[in-house]
C-alpha cells in the first residue's frame, strides 16, 4: 500500500484550508454520504446473509419444536432414538417445510437410522461438523453451494450452483441429546432475491449519490453565486464611497475659484452692452462653470440619492444651449439635429441637462471620425414627455446592453472613460420618477428619458 508523503498531505491539507466555506461543506458532505453509502453496501453484502440464517433460524426452531411436541408422542423424546422407533411423524411434519430436498434421522451417537427420500443413503457415514455440534446439543446452520456439500452426491438437487440450507437439529430430552434431525432446504431462490437486492441497493446508491452530488454541486453553486453577488455589491458601495469622498473634497477645493470666477463673470457682463461679443462668451462661460458645478454636485449622487430642485425649464433653450456648448467638443463629421417641441417643464434643469449631454457625449463617441448624425428630440403623451437622443454610430451588443447602466461599466479603452455617467443618469432620472432605457439596433442607437410631469405649453 503506497503512503502518501508528508508534504503532498500537507499540500493538500493546505489546499483544502484555502477552498471556501461553501466548497467544504460541499467536499465534506459528499465524504460522509459515499462512507455511509459504502458502510450501507458493506452491510447488505456482508450482514444481510447472516441475518437472514439468524431469522430463518428462530423462525424453523420455533415451528419445528411446536409441530414435534404435538405430532409426536412422549415416547419418542423419553428414549434414545434407534432403529426400533417409527420416525414418519417426524417426517410428516418436515413434509409442510417449503423447498424441502431430504431429512435425515441420526441416533445420539451419529448413526444414521431413517432416511425421508433416499434410502441408499442410510449406509453412508457422516462426520460433518454440522452432526458433531448437533450430538452436542447445539443447532447447527450452514448455507453453502450444493457442490461444496458433502452430501451433494445423493441430494436430489440438479445444478450444483444451486444454495442449499443445512441444519442439524438436536432433540434433547432431560438435558440428554436423544437423536439429531438433518434437513436440506433448497434457498437458491432466496439468495437469488438477496443478490437482487444487493444489486438495486448499489445501483440506487450509486444514482443517489450521483444525484445527491448534482443536487449539493446547484446548491453551493448558487450559493457562491450569492456570495459573490454580496462581494460585488461590497465592493461596489466601497467604490462609490471612495467616489462620493472624492467628489465631496474635490467640490469643497474646486469650489471656492470657482465662486470667484463666477463673481468676475458677472462683473463683467454688467458692463457689456447688449448683443456685444464679450457678453455672449461670458454667458457660455457662466454656463460652463454652473455645468462644473452641476457635475460635481451630480457625481455626489452616485454614493447618496439626489434630492432634485424643481423649476419651469423650457425645453427649447435648454436643448438649444446644449448644442451650442456641444458644437465646440464632437466632431465637424457629426449633424446635430433638434426637434423639440416648445414646451415649458417642471423639472431640476441641471439633471436634465447633464443627462442630455452624457447622451449626446456617448453618441458622438459611437461615431467617432464617422460621418453621422445626432438628433435630440422630444415626445409628449398626456402627463408623459420622453426625450432621445438618436444617433447612427455603430449601436450596442444586446449582451452589454443590461450593464450599460451600472457604475464603473465601460466599453471604452482604459483613460477614456470612467464608466459613471450613464449610471449617474439613471440616479437622476430616477430621482425625478422618471424611467431611463435605451434600444439599439445596427445603424442607430436610441437613449432616451421618461418623466411623468405637469408639461404645459409655453
Amino acid at each position: 500500500m503506497k503512503i502518501i508523503p508528508k508534504e503532498k498531505f500537507e499540500n493538500i491539507k493546505q489546499k483544502f484550508f484555502n477552498l471556501s466555506l461553501t466548497q467544504k461543506f460541499l467536499i465534506s458532505s459528499v465524504a460522509v454520504i459515499f462512507l455511509v453509502l459504502v458502510l450501507l453496501n458493506l452491510f447488505i453484502y456482508l450482514d444481510f446473509k447472516n441475518f437472514f440464517i439468524s431469522v430463518e433460524r428462530k423462525n424453523f426452531e420455533k415451528r419445528f419444536k411446536k409441530s414435534l411436541i404435538s405430532a409426536t408422542s412422549y415416547y419418542v423424546f423419553r428414549n434414545d432414538w434407534d432403529n426400533s422407533l417409527d420416525f414418519s411423524p417426524i417426517f410428516n411434519i418436515l413434509n409442510n417445510e417449503p423447498n424441502l430436498i431430504e431429512a435425515i434421522i441420526y441416533s445420539s451417537d451419529g448413526k444414521r437410522l431413517a432416511v425421508m427420500k433416499e434410502r441408499k443413503i442410510l449406509n453412508l457415514e457422516n462426520k460433518s461438523e454440522g452432526l458433531l455440534k448437533a450430538l452436542k446439543g447445539e443447532i447447527s446452520y450452514e448455507i453453502k453451494k450444493a457442490g461444496e456439500s458433502e452430501s451433494f452426491n445423493y441430494l436430489h438437487i440438479v445444478d450444483k450452483e444451486n444454495v442449499i440450507q443445512e441444519i442439524y437439529y438436536p432433540v434433547i430430552f432431560d438435558g440428554k441429546v436423544k437423536g439429531v434431525v438433518e434437513i436440506y432446504k433448497d434457498v437458491t431462490e432466496v439468495f437469488n432475491n438477496i443478490r437482487t437486492v444487493r444489486f438495486r441497493a448499489t445501483v440506487f446508491s450509486i444514482f443517489g449519490f450521483i444525484l445527491y452530488i448534482i443536487l449539493i454541486f446547484f446548491i453551493v453553486k448558487k450559493i457562491e453565486n450569492k456570495e459573490k453577488q454580496l462581494k460585488d455589491k461590497v465592493a461596489h458601495y466601497e467604490k462609490l464611497s471612495i467616489l462620493g469622498q472624492f467628489a465631496s473634497k474635490m467640490a469643497h477645493e474646486i469650489g471656492t475659484p470657482m465662486h470667484v470666477i463666477m463673481g468676475n463673470v458677472e462683473l463683467i457682463l454688467d458692463e457689456c452692452e447688449e448683443n456685444n461679443f464679450v457678453k455672449k462668451r461670458g454667458e457660455n462661460i457662466a454656463r460652463q462653470i454652473n455645468k462644473i458645478q452641476n457635475i460635481i454636485r451630480n457625481y455626489l449622487y452616485v454614493s447618496k440619492k439626489p434630492v432634485p430642485v424643481y423649476e419651469p425649464v423650457n425645453l427649447k433653450e435648454l436643448v438649444s444651449d446644449i448644442v451650442e456648448d456641444m458644437s465646440f467638443t464632437i466632431s465637424d463629421n457629426i449633424e446635430l439635429r433638434t426637434n423639440v417641441d416648445e414646451v415649458t417643464i417642471f423639472t431640476d434643469k441641471g439633471f436634465v441637462e447633464q443627462i442630455l449631454y452624457n447622451f449626446v457625449k456617448n453618441s458622438a463617441d459611437s461615431i467617432g471620425e464617422n460621418k453621422g448624425f445626432i438628433e435630440i428630440k422630444s415626445v409628449i403623451d398626456g402627463e408623459y414627455i420622453k426625450l432621445l437622443v438618436v444617433d447612427n454610430g455603430k449601436g450596442i451588443d444586446e449582451k452589454i446592453k443590461e450593464k450599460i447602466f451600472n457604475p464603473f461599466f465601460s466599453t471604452k479603452k482604459t483613460g477614456k472613460g470612467t464608466g459613471l455617467g450613464l449610471a449617474v443618469c439613471k440616479e437622476l432620472v430616477e430621482s425625478l420618477g422618471g424611467q431611463i432605457f435605451c434600444e439599439s439596433k445596427d445603424g442607430e442607437t436610441i437613449f432616451g428619458i421618461e418623466l411623468h410631469l405637469k408639461v404645459k405649453n409655453a
